[in-house]
């Protein structure tokens, strides 16, 4: 059973089942997740594969963590494999809520779950139906996600378009994550007017990836060489010598700087608060974690239409409209546009502040409370993060 010093009894008790804490925005969340219910009085434990990686260190160490065993190599056979363990693991702990980081442990997390009193609650993070699919291909995928909706207690969402694809396939409601924290109004408080004299201040942050297609940016801001500009890239990946070569190539080398993974949660919030303009050229997501934050912190975004659900944030932040995807001249444009008719910080942070980490915190803890059929009196105020 769930054993913690500072819960009561009677307490909530969530397990988060996140398969290692890597260097993603969806790893990233669901340990702040587990963080925040734990600070609002909650019994919560992570559960994992692997417990090292780049995002350990955001871990509470007032958390428990348990983990399970893991298979090298390939990620989602390995998370097939490990099915009989986190089945045994929730008969011998019994959480109320077992809940799944993302996409690829949903179907997991619900099988486990099955036959026990313990609600499995799905996390969809990237979109159902990706731009560009269709046939056989999309309908398998669809065709996925409602199976495992109907598998699980609640199905969490980020846009209206997934819950209306869902609709009918069990429990599904849109929650807006708890993504944003004090230290980001902080770094959107401090940022100074730019100084026309300066070079525009671009910012990329993801895993240097295919998905995260910042190969499109790159070619889009070598159309830009009249335009007095430096980009930041924050993160890592198996893309990072192409990319760097891809600069050299562009002859932009000089004005890109790779970060590698930014680790530290405040230091990212500064780079956020002193960008003029986030990129975010991807080919697919649910909803960007860093996009959210990055308007938290007062910048602007330029985004392709990766997703759905990303165009009432744009529209309410008073952003330009996502560009297609892959499209370097409409991402060149869009850039321009951006720079020519800055928005204000204060109306780019109210377009998130249902994000909010004590706002976006409450939904969470109803949805699980009412799983659980426990009364919401059990939440406490969650402390301001330091």
């Amino acid at each position: 059973m769930f054993h913690f010093r500072q819960s009561p009894a009677h307490a909530l008790s969530v397990a988060v089942y996140l398969y290692e804490p890597g260097d993603g925005g969806l790893d990233r969340v669901a340990i702040l997740l587990a963080n925040h219910l734990l600070r609002r009085g909650g019994r919560v434990e992570l559960w994992m594969a692997r417990t090292d990686g780049p995002t350990a260190h955001l871990i509470d160490p007032a958390l428990t963590v348990r983990r399970l065993p893991a298979s090298g190599g390939n990620r989602r056979l390995a998370m097939i494999a490990q099915w009989p363990a986190l089945a045994r693991l929730v008969r011998r702990h019994r959480p109320d809520i077992l809940y799944s980081a993302g996409n690829q442990s949903n179907m997991l997390v619900a099988l486990a779950a099955l036959g026990t009193a313990t609600q499995a609650v799905a996390r969809i993070s990237n979109p159902i139906q990706r731009p560009g699919s269709h046939g056989v291909a999309a309908q398998a995928r669809l065709f996925r996600f409602r199976t495992i909706a109907r598998l699980s207690a609640l199905t969490i969402v980020m846009g209206q378009h997934d819950r209306a694809l869902l609709a009918d396939s069990g429990p599904v409601r849109l929650l807006p994550r708890p993504t944003v924290t004090p230290m980001m109004d902080q770094a959107r408080a401090a940022r100074l007017p730019r100084d026309p004299a300066a070079p525009v201040r671009l910012l990329m942050v993801g895993r240097l990836t295919a998905q995260k297609d910042q190969a499109t940016a790159l070619e889009a801001l070598a159309m830009l060489p009249h335009l007095d500009w430096k980009l930041t890239i924050a993160g890592q990946g198996p893309l990072r010598a192409e990319l760097q070569k891809q600069c050299v190539a562009l002859g932009v080398a000089d004005r890109v700087h790779f970060t590698g993974f930014v680790s530290d949660p405040h230091e990212l919030a500064t780079l956020m608060g002193q960008a003029d303009l986030l990129l975010q050229p991807s080919r697919w997501e649910g909803l960007c974690a860093t996009l959210i934050e990055a308007l938290a912190c007062g910048a602007g975004v330029v985004a392709t239409d990766s997703t759905p659900n990303i165009h009432p944030v744009l529209a309410a932040a008073a952003q330009h409209p996502p560009v297609p995807t892959s499209d370097p001249a409409a991402f060149a444009r869009a850039i321009e546009r951006a720079l020519r008719q800055p928005a204000d910080p204060a109306t780019l942070a109210a377009a998130v502040r249902d994000h909010h980490v004590d706002r976006a915190l409450d939904g969470y803890w109803r949805a699980f409370a009412a799983l659980a059929d426990r009364p919401e009196t059990h939440a406490l105020p969650s402390p301001a993060l330091r």
